[in-house]
């Protein structure tokens, strides 16, 4: 009877296991769940933060651009537009790559001076932002459209020059080259299969990134060929709702920003990606997730009727600790993800004071993109995990660090003063900076952009994280490998 009840209870034990593990499956299931529609809002909003970037840069370059123009309206080659002019327009453009063609026009809408030599005689007459500026007598900034000498889309600006009479005497126009948005373009990593779109106000491609797209013909000058989506686009306010579209099989989401000039739509971008790439790394890791535990509850069940209580339990405990490493550190690195992060922060928060002040820093390896491209994945995976070591020999243990984008660092400082904040995030800038860093392809040069973020926790993480990603953004856009707060 001994072997008998032995085995009775090696079963019985064996049931309650199961019964135990059950809600660790469904634990499994939920934050499998839950990885994919994360993964789609990330999609969604590094599609919008993209897109809201190319809105905030075309308002810098047209404030640039009517600071320069108040200028050469005072010089006396573009006031006269005589025999000079076209001269002095073609130094200015080549001088300033920003701009596709300068010139002059004429009261009538002639143009009557062009850095670009004209083919024939050239009106503008009936373009919208000329007829503006007869009316209103200030500059006009034109919608994205294609230019009549360059042929290239572009942005007008225009600013009336005025005679000694008072009168109009002319119209200088600028023509903004549409490559800037292949620099911001640069600056984001996108999902596999990404296409980014410009639009004019009657639907008409202006512009396409990747400029080719696979066994597609190039679609600038057309007609935007998906009808559906251009409604979609029209019949919306100022705020176009995303989209979710079957095409040739596949389902694409569809992101929108409305560029706005002078009150008025100046052009639409589209961003198209898969639907299926932005789940890739969530199925990789929901797969991951469950075969291995799926292949713990075998081995536990095995364990529990060859060897009993003692062999059995032990696997169990460790088979879940590795479960919550797995899910909260980042395998290239070795540091914690985004979610480990967030937990521990998170934590630290909750249990200090009111009036204890706390830090995040964001930092950003500048240029990663470009290494990959010219080294290769493999190269910048060795520049991620040096990056990591020479970060961690500058850090207390109180100090929380994770990577939480592909080339984007965060680090939590509990209870610093900001003056320590700001001298921890220079000393992470240089500890990047100081060497060069030995790859497979030879040495390197790497820089990073740190954006610093300091407060109490009355605010929260979320709160910290968007301040410090301003304040990056800052350290970017005035020339990148320093700190700013």
């Amino acid at each position: 009877m001994r072997i008998p009840d032995l085995l009775k209870r090696k079963l019985l034990l064996a049931s309650v296991i199961f019964v135990a593990v059950m809600p660790i499956l469904a634990s499994a299931l939920f934050i499998t769940y839950r990885s994919f529609q994360q993964a789609k809002l990330d999609a969604v909003d590094r599609a919008k933060s993209l897109l809201s970037h190319i809105s905030e840069k075309q308002d810098e370059l047209i404030a640039q651009t009517l600071q320069s123009m108040r200028i050469l309206v005072l010089l006396p080659e573009v006031r006269s537009a005589g025999k000079t002019c076209p001269a002095f327009m073609s130094r200015f453009i080549t001088s300033n790559p920003l701009y596709d063609n300068a010139g002059v026009v004429s009261p009538r809408g002639d143009i009557v001076c062009s850095g670009l030599a004209p083919k024939g005689k050239i009106n503008v007459s009936e373009r919208e932002w000329f007829r503006l500026i007869v009316k209103t007598r200030s500059p006009q900034i034109g919608g994205l459209q294609f230019g009549k000498i360059s042929g290239k889309p572009g942005i007008i600006a225009a600013m009336p020059i005025i005679g000694a009479d008072g009168e109009l005497s002319s119209v200088l126009y600028l023509s903004i080259s549409v490559e800037w948005l292949e620099d911001v373009f640069a600056e984001y990593t996108l999902p596999e299969k990404s296409v980014i779109t410009a639009l004019d106000t009657n639907g008409v491609v202006l512009f396409q990134h990747p400029l080719k797209l696979d066994n597609e013909p190039s679609l600038m000058g057309k007609p935007y060929p998906n009808e559906k989506i251009w409604k979609h686009i029209k019949n919306a306010g100022e705020t176009i709702a995303p989209a979710r579209v079957l095409e040739a099989g596949k389902k694409h989401v569809y992101t929108f920003q409305r560029i706005e000039s002078e009150d008025r739509a100046a052009m639409y971008i589209s961003l198209r990606f898969l639907e299926s790439a932005i789940y890739r790394d969530a199925y990789h890791n929901a797969v991951t997730l469950i075969l291995g535990l799926c292949l713990s509850l075998v081995a536990t069940f095995l364990l529990a009727y060859v060897a009993g209580n003692y062999i059995f339990l032990r696997p169990v405990e460790q088979e879940i600790e590795k479960l919550n490493d797995v899910a909260e550190t980042d395998p290239l690195t070795q540091i914690l993800n985004r979610r480990g992060f967030e937990r521990l922060a998170e934590a630290d928060l909750a249990k200090a004071g009111p009036g204890d002040h706390h830090a995040v820093l964001l930092m950003d390896i500048d240029h990663f993109k470009k290494i990959n491209d010219e080294h290769g994945h493999a190269v910048g995976d060795e520049v991620l995990r040096e990056t990591v070591q020479r970060i961690r020999g500058v850090l207390r243990e109180s100090e929380i660090f994770g990577r939480i984008g592909g080339e984007e660092f965060a680090i939590f400082i509990p209870l610093v003063q900001r003056e320590n904040a700001i001298l921890l995030a220079e000393r992470v800038r240089v500890a990047v900076d100081s060497l060069p860093f030995e790859t497979a392809t030879g040495k390197l040069r790497v820089t990073a952009s740190v954006g610093v973020s300091y407060a109490t926790n009355r605010i929260t993480l979320e709160k910290f994280l968007d301040r410090a990603d301003k304040a990056l953004y800052k350290s970017k856009r005035t020339g990148r490998n320093k700190v700013s707060i």
